[in-house]
């Protein structure tokens, strides 16, 4: 057959079984259709398979399963890879590309057992040998008196035979090849001989089939029973047996009535027991029903358990009743007495089933929750046996909750069913650096709250820590430290253990806070330990802090000053190239020569390339603001040092350098270097000298105060709280915090904002005096045309004065308006303003 018709026949085929049952009735139909697609297969323009990329994509599932520690895996695809050119043919790119599209997540849902269900058997299936087969072969099948009984004996007689044969009942007796006799129904029947003792079991049950009898009045009355039927058939329903007195749903029958008891109290009895078989009823149903959350597989197994010993108890008192060893007095009230105690802690569970249910969409955990609140209720309402009774179910069911913890706390890892579990991955390709913060998150219910119980939110971010923890050790190559520091047996969560004896008095929350964050403490001090101490000896935390001091809060006074001059000096000389971006890195890596210059980088932000040179000389906030020092970090310590931190180092460098910016530009004129052109103007002179002087005041005293009040004693603390910090998070939030602290204290919040520009008009004062003094003039200071040199001077001087004034009071407010620790800083700085203020002081 060519290859066209074969093609054909392949796609009529194909149709006919794809299309609906309407149009394979229809043969006109099908020869559209198979025609239309016909055409279509051999009009298409797919090109044929590529074995290069599907072998280049082989290997790098090969190279997958082994970063994944999938090794056996990745041999077993390799050794059939490398077999299969054994079986040569021209579609095995087709077929493997067809494999790959297929594939869902192999790294993790591969197993290697299921490759012995793809082996052929090499034996032959052996066929099974039956007499229904043997008989139709040998036509014996219908022969009716093959299975007659034989009398073998020796005086036997065939009429003898055919007499017994036909007076032997037909269904009483089978024989088959050996001695033994396959008895039937009617063999079953038994024939008593204390016919006494049937009618007396029969008179006694008659009552189950009697009718309800009428009196004269012709008004129903009950059926009288005796109480060892009442009894009977109460314990039988509290086992789930079906009874007469008690129907199906465990709803007392009203139409019988204990004969020695009037109804209402009969009634209130019966009530009882009919509350109690309910919430039994319900608690069988809920353990029959199918449950794929390991959770509720637990709390079912433990409702078991009860309900057996239960059932236990309940066949101990059937067999006193029936057999007793001693003078047993039967009474029903007797027996309530004996079971209540085995039925309340029962009812209290069904309670809890009955919340779960009625609850939409309650959480896999909310019974945990419900069997907590319980066992606390119980404790504080004195009813210890059912406090304990809850308390052991509540230990038991919460092994089960706690083994995707163990799992996250001592592996990193995550169960596949991860929706269950509090933590969730974002995603595993986030960059190294954003692994602490970024990686995984606590998830949370659609009103807002933690995915997990409420009694362990307290203990949540050192199981979320803990975890996280482990998977930042194996990146960093150190798991197997933590794992030989924490090789110690984790201490137990039983029962016994959360409520020890002479702790009755103590709140369970308490007792089990205390017991689980014992059970933490053993997983997650040896991690933070040993992540902790990597960080500072191996990634060097404490070096690489004087660094970033050094750079931005321009520590080193001798490093800031050489790389600071040398754009002071290109801004004043108003050349165009200062913002070159090689030319400011190679200035900042020659000015700190100690710190490794492949670090450390300098730019400047677009929207400054462009400005004039004159506008980039004369203020402070034109450009400096865009100058960015940027020291790049190995990742480990970018998780401490983040991006939040680095913009506040960032802040605090910029304003800095706008310092000695201003400083600079007001300490090049010297007095001795004026002296005889001073002469000829003693006024204006005396003029530029007093503003200068109290800027080079202002500049100082702000100056002074970053660097005594703010600066250097918010480091010390620092590195001291880093020293004493336990674990990550404290790490990060404890250089957080000191930064946040000097961004606040040194007048950069949002709370400042006025002042802090009024800080930066002065210095821009600073730049703009020591332009009146050189004669330069600006086209924007036009204001300033026409006037003397003298007035200009004293405009500038009632300028400073102003802004001094409104500065040092701006302070003053707004330290009285708050109460925090930043406030009382914001008023020593004010103190400083004024007293310098000479003015005012006066």
């Amino acid at each position: 057959m060519s290859f066209a018709l074969q093609l054909g026949a392949l796609t009529r085929e194909l149709v006919e079984v794809l299309a609906p049952p309407s149009v394979q009735a229809d043969s006109s139909k099908l020869d559209k259709i198979s025609d239309a697609s016909l055409r279509k297969l051999k009009s298409h323009t797919f090109l044929q398979t590529n074995h290069f990329e599907v072998e280049k994509v082989l290997d790098g599932l090969d190279e997958r399963f082994r970063i994944n520690d999938r090794d056996d895996l990745a041999d077993a695809l390799r050794q059939r890879l490398e077999r299969l050119p054994s079986h040569p043919s021209k579609w095995h790119p087709e077929i493997l590309h067809l494999f790959l599209e297929l594939s869902d997540q192999p790294t993790f849902k591969s197993n290697l057992r299921d490759l012995k269900l793809l082996g052929r058997s090499e034996a032959t299936p052996a066929i099974a040998l039956r007499w229904e087969d043997i008989a139709k072969e040998d036509g014996w099948d219908e022969d009716g008196s093959l299975w007659q009984n034989i009398n073998y004996s020796d005086d036997s007689e065939d009429d003898v035979y055919d007499q017994q044969f036909t007076t032997e009942p037909e269904d009483t007796l089978l024989y088959g090849d050996g001695d033994s006799a396959i008895r039937t129904a009617a063999s079953y029947i038994s024939h008593p001989e204390d016919v006494t003792t049937l009618e007396q079991v029969q008179t006694a049950q008659k009552w189950r089939m009697q009718l309800p009898p009428e009196d004269l009045s012709r008004q129903i009355r009950k059926v009288a029973v005796s109480e060892i039927q009442v009894v009977r058939d109460v314990l039988f329903m509290l086992q789930g047996l079906d009874c007469t007195l008690f129907t199906r749903n465990c709803v007392a029958v009203p139409s019988y009535q204990l004969d020695n008891m009037e109804w209402e109290p009969y009634r209130a009895i019966m009530q009882t027991f009919t509350d109690f078989g309910g919430h039994l009823r319900r608690l069988r149903l809920f353990v029959g029903q199918r449950q794929d959350v390991p959770h509720l597989q637990a709390f079912q197994d433990c409702i078991s358990d009860r309900l057996r010993e239960l059932d236990q108890h309940i066949s101990e008192l059937q067999n006193r009743l029936v057999a007793p060893s001693a003078g047993v007095v039967l009474s029903l009230v007797g027996i309530k007495a004996k079971l209540i105690p085995w039925l309340q802690p029962l009812h209290a569970l069904a309670n809890i089933v009955s919340t779960i249910e009625a609850e939409p969409q309650s959480t896999p955990f909310r019974y945990l929750e419900l069997v907590f609140d319980e066992a606390c209720v119980a404790q504080l309402s004195g009813k210890a046996e059912l406090y304990e009774f809850l308390a052991r179910i509540f230990a038991e069911c919460f092994r089960v909750y706690l083994r995707p913890i163990r799992l996250w706390m001592d592996e990193g890892k995550l169960l596949s069913a991860s929706d269950l579990f509090f933590v969730a991955e974002v995603s595993p390709s986030t960059p190294l650096r954003k692994t602490w913060q970024d990686r995984y998150h606590l998830r949370r219910t659609p009103d807002g709250a933690l995915h997990a119980p409420a009694f362990l939110r307290t203990a949540l971010g050192n199981i979320y820590n803990a975890g996280k923890n482990i998977i930042v050790l194996k990146l960093l190559g150190k798991y197997d430290a933590a794992v030989s520091l924490k090789a110690r047996n984790e201490p137990p969560l039983d029962y016994e253990t959360i409520c020890p004896a002479g702790q009755e008095l103590v709140p369970f929350a308490e007792l089990f806070d205390i017991a689980f964050d014992r059970w933490i403490q053993s997983k997650y001090r040896a991690t933070s330990t040993t992540l902790k101490r990597t960080l500072f000896d191996d990634w060097a935390l404490l070096s690489t802090l004087d660094t970033l001091h050094a750079i931005y809060l321009m520590s080193d006074g001798s490093a800031s000053s050489n790389f600071s001059a040398s754009i002071f000096a290109k801004l004043d000389s108003l050349r165009a190239d200062w913002s070159d971006r090689y030319a400011l890195t190679a200035a900042a890596q020659d000015g700190f020569a100690t710190i490794d210059p492949s670090r450390l980088t300098v730019t400047v932000s677009e929207n400054m390339l462009n400005l004039p040179a004159i506008q980039c000389r004369n203020s402070v906030r034109s450009v400096l603001s865009g100058i960015t020092v940027n020291y790049r970090l190995s990742w480990p310590l970018q998780m401490i040092f983040n991006d939040t931190s680095m913009q506040h180092y960032q802040s605090l460098f910029t304003l800095l350098l706008q310092l000695k910016r201003a400083a600079h530009a007001l300490q090049s004129p010297r007095m001795l270097d004026n002296y005889w052109t001073d002469r000829d103007n003693w006024n204006a002179s005396a003029t530029f000298y007093s503003a200068r002087s109290k800027l080079l005041w202002f500049c100082t005293t702000i100056q002074t105060y970053l660097t005594t009040l703010v600066l250097i004693p918010i480091d010390i603390q620092l590195r001291r709280d880093l020293a004493v910090s336990h674990d990550m998070d404290n790490l990060i939030s404890t250089h957080e915090k000191a930064l946040k602290a000097m961004v606040d204290q040194a007048c950069l919040g949002s709370r400042l904002t006025p002042i802090r520009e009024s800080i930066l008009d002065m210095l821009d004062l600073s730049l703009k005096l020591e332009r009146i003094r050189s004669g330069v003039v600006d086209t924007e200071e036009e204001a300033h045309v026409g006037k003397s040199y003298e007035e200009v001077l004293t405009d500038v001087k009632v300028e400073v004065d102003r802004q001094v004034r409104f500065i040092w009071s701006g302070l003053r407010s707004v330290a009285r308006a708050t109460s925090d620790a930043q406030s009382a800083k914001w008023d020593i700085l004010a103190d400083m303003l004024q007293a310098g203020d000479v003015d005012t002081t006066t």
